[in-house]
């Protein structure tokens, strides 16, 4: 049971980091392209995403 709860938190852990680099990304991409500055929103979620990451990394450490 135990390593299935380690391969849960790292494939979620991964699939977030995934999906934030793809996000990110495209977003720096279409911002190069129409000359703008990347969205703030972006940032935001990133900023936010992080310390989710990490507070759940924490509890799985706590445990």
């Amino acid at each position: 049971m135990k390593h299935a709860k380690e391969f849960m938190v790292i494939a979620m852990i991964f699939g977030v980091f995934l999906l934030l680099t793809v996000i990110i990304v495209g977003d720096y991409y279409i911002a190069l392209r129409e000359h703008r500055p990347p969205d703030e929103s972006v940032i935001t979620l990133l900023k936010m995403t992080l310390t989710g990451v990490i507070g759940v990394i924490a509890v799985y450490l706590g445990i």
